[in-house]
C-alpha cells in the first residue's frame, strides 16, 4: 500500500513484482482541520487485507510506503508534513487492527528498493531516488548500501532551505524549502496568484473549471500554450530543481538519479529539461558526462517497493 498526500494505492503483488490484479486507488481521509485520519485510512483499508488473509495462501504480510519520515524499525511515522502527522504510531495500529505482519517506511526508501531490485537502478551502487509531486523528496543507496543516515531519515532535499526570507510556509513548519517552490502544491498556488493578481488571462480562464481554482495541470498547460506567466513558472521551478539536484550529485558523485511522481507528467520533455539544467550546475566533466537521470520504471516504484521490502523482511528477495 502506498499512502501519499492525497492519494491510497492498493495492490497485491508476488516475489517477481507481478500484479494479482490491477492496483486500486483510494483518497486520504482527512479531518476538518486537514489532519488525516489514521483510524479511517484503516478502516479504507481493512477489506483489502482481509481479501489476501481469506484467498492468498502465500500472504506473508502488509508492506506500508508512507510520504514522511518514518521509523522502518516499528512504522512510527515521525513527521508527515502533508498529512500534518506528527509522531503517528501509523505501525502499530496497523499490526493491532490487521493482525498480520506490517513493514512501514517512507516512501522514498520504498521506491528505490523496488527500482534497486526490478528497475533501471539495477545493478547500480550509487543513486538516489526522487520524487516531485505532492512533495518532493528522495532516499539513497550509496556504495551498494541504502544509507538512512544517523536517524533513517537521509535523502529529505526537499526541506533543505532556499530561500527562508521570502519563501512559502512549508508542511514540514520551516520556511523557504526547496519543495514549496518545486512540488505539485508550489506550482498551483504560483499559477493562482498569476491568475488572481491579473498576470495570466489564460490561467484565469482554465481556473474556470474548477470555480477559479488553479491547478498544477492547468499550469502546464498554460505554458504548452506559451503563456508567458506560467512559462515563467516552470522556468524557474526546473532552475530551482537543477539547483537542488545538482548540488546532490557533487556531494555524493552520484552515477544515477531516478526521478518519479506526478510532476513528472505535466509536460512529455519535463525530466530533459531537468536534466540539462542538472549538468549545467554540476562541477565535474566526469558528472557531466556519466551521471544518469531516468524516469522511474513502473507506474508506481513506492507501491512495488512496499511489496519488495515484505519479501526481503521475509528473506525471499534481496538486495
Amino acid at each position: 500500500m502506498d499512502i501519499g498526500g492525497t492519494k491510497m494505492d492498493i495492490a497485491y503483488v508476488d516475489e517477481t513484482g507481478a500484479f494479482y490484479k490491477p492496483p486500486e486507488r483510494l483518497y486520504v481521509p482527512f479531518d476538518e482541520d486537514g489532519i488525516a485520519n489514521p483510524d479511517k485510512m484503516l478502516d479504507m483499508l481493512e477489506p483489502y487485507v482481509a481479501f489476501a488473509r481469506e484467498n492468498l495462501p502465500n500472504f506473508l504480510g502488509a508492506g506500508f510506503s508512507i510520504c514522511g519520515n518514518i521509523d522502518d524499525a516499528d512504522g512510527n511515522c515521525v513527521l508527515v508534513a502533508n498529512l500534518r502527522w506528527y509522531n503517528v504510531p501509523f505501525g502499530r495500529l496497523a499490526h493491532e487492527r490487521y493482525q498480520v505482519p506490517i513493514c512501514a517506511a517512507t516512501d522514498v526508501r520504498m521506491a528505490l528498493i523496488a527500482e534497486l531490485l526490478w528497475g533501471k537502478a539495477k545493478g547500480c551502487n550509487y543513486v538516489a531516488w526522487m520524487t516531485l509531486g505532492t512533495g518532493y523528496g528522495g532516499y539513497l543507496f550509496l556504495d551498494g548500501k541504502l544509507y538512512g543516515g544517523h536517524h533513517g531519515f537521509a535523502g529529505n532535499l526537499g526541506h533543505a532551505i532556499y530561500d527562508e526570507r521570502g519563501g512559502a510556509e512549508c508542511g514540514c513548519g520551516q520556511r523557504g524549502c526547496f519543495e514549496s517552490y518545486v512540488a505539485g502544491p508550489a506550482i498551483a498556488r504560483q499559477g493562482q496568484a498569476a491568475a488572481d493578481e491579473g498576470q495570466s488571462a489564460l490561467l484565469k480562464q482554465l481556473s474556470q473549471k474548477d470555480n477559479g481554482k488553479v491547478h498544477t495541470s492547468m499550469v502546464f498547460e498554460a505554458e504548452r500554450q506559451g503563456d508567458p506567466a506560467a512559462v515563467k513558472i516552470i522556468e524557474e521551478q526546473v532552475r530551482k530543481l537543477g539547483i537542488s539536484l545538482s548540488s546532490m550529485v557533487d556531494l555524493l558523485d552520484l552515477e544515477m538519479i531516478v526521478m518519479g511522481g506526478g510532476v513528472l507528467k505535466g509536460a512529455a520533455d519535463f525530466l530533459d529539461r531537468v536534466d540539462n539544467r542538472v549538468r549545467g550546475f554540476l562541477m565535474t566533466v566526469e558528472a557531466k558526462r556519466d551521471l544518469k537521470i531516468e524516469r522511474e520504471t513502473f507506474d508506481n516504484s513506492a507501491l512495488m517497493g512496499a511489496a519488495a521490502t515484505v519479501f526481503i523482511k521475509n528473506n525471499i528477495l534481496e538486495l
